[in-house]
């Protein structure tokens, strides 16, 4: 993974990141949160990968379903963003992919691999967005009370 500041601003800094065949999306995107001291902001990105885990989360059990793709699809659309939970930055995302014969599968971003490639821009927020559990809820959610 290679990352470049593009823009520093007194209300945040902005980051185009790239990632390459066979990176692990997750844990390389949280080492670069973490390197660089963000704690809130929003990314975007399109690419591909070799194979990804989805999730959709039942509310009722309070649990992400796994939805496997296993076969190199194109990455149509990451959005997301980074928020401070238990004071470090956690990765909130949600993507689209296409598959070749041009139908997609969509959730939330569990896992994935990339294949050829992934394009982000990283764009640092000038609060802090903090999450807290909701245990009604199962999954920490942005609390505004707390900006």
């Amino acid at each position: 993974m290679q990352s470049k500041l593009v823009e520093a601003r007194p209300k945040g800094r902005a980051f185009v990141v790239v990632m390459e065949t066979d990176d692990d999306v997750v844990p390389e995107l949280q080492r670069f949160f973490v390197a660089e001291q963000i704690v809130s902001a929003k990314l975007a990105g399109i690419g591909g990968f070799r194979r990804a885990t989805l999730g959709y989360y039942d509310v009722d059990e309070k649990r992400y379903v796994h939805i496997e793709v296993d076969e190199q699809v194109e990455l149509v659309s990451l959005i997301g963003n980074v928020t401070s939970y238990n004071d470090a930055p956690r990765l909130h995302a949600h993507c689209a992919v296409g598959h070749r014969d041009g139908r997609t599968t969509s959730g939330h971003l569990l896992a994935a691999t990339v294949r050829p490639t992934l394009e982000l821009t990283v764009r640092e927020l000038p609060i802090r967005i903090v999450r807290t559990d909701r245990p009604e809820v199962g999954i920490p959610l942005i609390d505004l009370a707390m900006v």
